[in-house]
Parts: structure tokens; sequence; C-alpha cells
């Protein structure tokens, strides 16, 4: 049996996710697969927890989805999560205040730093944590875009040139398949000639559901935020940086030397917003209808030409040098990003091999249990000696 022993970083939604559907699918103690996920470590804000027999919670899978549940409740109500962390405090391995150095340093000092993966389901900027864990011949699976799309050039090489080390599939596009193809395309030496797509679930369904003119912008963010469809703050995604890091995570493993500084950035709404990029959260959504009237304008303008909307990222290479950009972009109705439903995502790559039919993948943009399951799948591509 290869078993593979984790650490998970973060007790958010997806790492809470991670943990249940280990409970429920892949805990030794199953014996539902030759290859087993063992939790071992727990870490969050406020300190960690680590059992080298494996944490006692990823034994019940009952006790995980109803502390995701209490979770969730506390959310709704505008409270913080607390739940799952009562619970790792209640363990008596657990360690108030450690840091996740701290950590990193005992399991160095054990000898089980080939032991271990570390899964960092934060949207923390932990580039340093990754630096010392690859340095010191350690392994990690990310959905943290941080590290790879914020980090100088080098520092994105020196990560990701570990491939059975450094897994970060589910940085984009909830795990699905662009980033091991463009991988593969690099080390295949397959030149990217472009690259486009949609990699925003809530922008997605945003611009569905204001093709369909039936609520305004303003409703729409509203509605979508009480789904729990768009961050915290809607500003993160309608400001499109997160759409940026996809793309320069895309376009780095592609080969080609971009960062954030160097990308065009179209806000979905951009006359305005950055007027309203400081105030609160609760007044820009009190303040979010004076855009109303320009974006009804702009689908209304869109539908009349048998189009849509979509909120398009794309790669091209100008003069040998490679030119990113992104914003609201018109699409027909039945073209690959135009005839995107709900929160589903696509991207689109021409290479040298792929130069007349494009390589095309589509998945959904956004949903914790599938970045989690997806999260699952790239710890097996680490995994030494994988059964089958």
């Amino acid at each position: 049996m290869a078993h593979q022993n984790v650490i998970t970083i973060g007790t958010g939604n997806i790492g809470v996710e991670f943990m249940a559907q280990v409970a429920e699918k892949d805990a030794p103690h199953l014996g539902r697969h030759p290859n087993p996920t063992n939790i071992v470590g727990m870490v969050n804000s406020n300190g960690w927890l680590y059992t080298p027999g494996g944490v006692a919670i990823q034994n019940s899978p009952s006790m995980v989805r109803d502390l995701q549940s209490q979770d969730r409740e506390l959310v709704s109500q505008g409270r913080q999560r607390v739940a799952i962390k009562d619970w790792m405090r209640s363990q008596q391995e657990y360690m108030d205040g450690g840091n996740l150095l701290e950590l990193f340093e005992e399991i160095r000092r054990q000898g089980l730093v080939d032991d271990v993966v570390f899964v960092d389901l934060t949207a923390n900027d932990l580039t340093s944590f990754h630096q010392r864990v690859i340095d010191s011949g350690g392994k990690i699976v990310t959905a943290n875009k941080i590290p790879v799309a914020q980090s100088s050039w080098d520092i994105f090489k020196l990560l990701t040139q570990f491939r059975r080390r450094y897994g970060f599939s589910c940085s984009v596009m909830a795990g699905a398949g662009a980033v091991p193809f463009l991988r593969d395309a690099f080390d295949t030496s397959d030149t990217v000639k472009s690259i486009e797509g949609c990699f925003s679930g809530t922008l997605g369904k945003l611009c569905n559901l204001l093709y369909e003119g039936e609520i305004t912008f303003s409703e729409a963010v509203k509605q979508l935020k009480l789904g729990g469809d768009t961050e915290p703050d809607p500003r993160d995604d309608l400001s499109g940086m997160d759409v940026a890091k996809k793309i320069v995570i895309l376009a780095r493993t592609a080969g080609y030397h971009v960062d954030l500084k160097g990308v065009a950035i179209e806000p979905f709404v951009p006359d305005g917003f950055r007027e309203l990029s400081n105030c609160s959260v609760d007044e820009f959504m009190a303040r979010a209808s004076i855009f109303d009237k320009e974006i009804a304008g702009k689908f209304e303008s869109a539908k009349k030409q048998g189009k849509t909307l979509r909120y398009v990222a794309s790669l091209k290479i100008e003069d040998d040098k490679p030119i990113v950009t992104l914003g609201l972009r018109e699409e027909n109705l039945d073209s690959p990003l135009g005839s995107l439903k709900g929160n589903g995502n696509k991207i689109v790559v021409y290479t040298s091999a792929y130069s007349q039919v494009p390589y095309e993948l589509s998945a959904p943009g956004s949903g914790t249990h599938i970045t989690a399951g997806n999260v699952r799948r790239d710890l097996l591509q680490l995994l030494q000696n994988r059964e089958m």
C-alpha cells in the first residue's frame, strides 16, 4: 500500500471540504483503494495540530461534515468560522499560536520532510514557505495562486521545476487539465502561440445573468454574493485581478516571462470602479447601482448583434513578446467562449502542434467540492510508488 502523509494549510471552505473528502474516500482505515491519504497535520492562522499517526477527525466523516455545516451557518450569519478551530484546540497535540515554520522545523528535525506533502489551501502569501519546503527537498500541492503568480520569474521556476514535488494545477480552473497540458507542451518543445479563455466562474455566472436581462448588475452581484459565489468582497472578482493571476500562471507554465505588472487589466466595470476601491464592502454594495445603466447598455448592444459578453483573458505573441490582456469582450453565442453556461470556464490554446484545431478544455470554474477533489488528484501525481 502506497499511502501519502499530508499536512493541510488552511481551514476555510476548500480546506474543510478537502478533509471531508479524505475522511469519506481516502483515509487509510477505509481500505477503499491502494493509495490512501493520511492527514497528519492541520494548520490555520491560530496554530497547528500535528499527529504523526493521523489526525482523529479523518476517521469520522460525519464529524467533519457536521463541523463544516456549523461553520457555514456561522458565515451565513456574518460571523467568523470557529467550529473547526475549536475542534483543533480541543486536541492534546494542538500548538496554540504555533506558526507554520515552527511546524516545518519540527518535521525536519524528525527527518520526515520526504514523507510529508504540504497542501496549501489558503489565499495568503506563503511564497517564502513554499521556497523553504522545496529548497529542503519537500513537496507541496497548492491551490493558492500567490506563490506562482505574484512571485518573480526566478522563484516561479525554482518552485515548479520539480514536477514530482510541486503540484499547482488547482491554481487555475479549479484544477482542470490546463496547467498539465501547458507544462507538457513546454517539456516537449510544443511552442504555445496563443491562450485565451474565461477563467472566472463568478464572472461567467454574472455575464449569463446580465445577458438574460431580468435583473440589474447590482442585483446580480448581490445575488451571487448571498449565494457564496463571490469573494467576501465582490470587488476582488470584479477588478479582474483574480483572472490576471490565472493567466499569468498559464503564460509562465507555457514558458513566457510575464508578471502581473505587465498585464493590461480592464475591470469588469471600468468607468468609476476605482473610485469605489477604498470604501467598505457594505458601501460598495450600496452604491453598485451606479453601474447598472452602463452595464445594461453594453449587454443590450451585444444582444442586438446576436452576441453576448464574456470576461476574457488572453496571451498573444507579438514580435516574439508575450502580450497579456483581459477585459469584457463580445463573443458570438455559438463560439467556444460565448456558449459557456453557468460558472463554466474554458481555455483555448494554439500551439505548434495544435495549429489548425486548438486544444480546448471546459470545466466548472468554481466549487469547493471540485477544487478539493482535484487537489486529491494532484496529490496522486506526487505519490511515489503509486499502486494500481
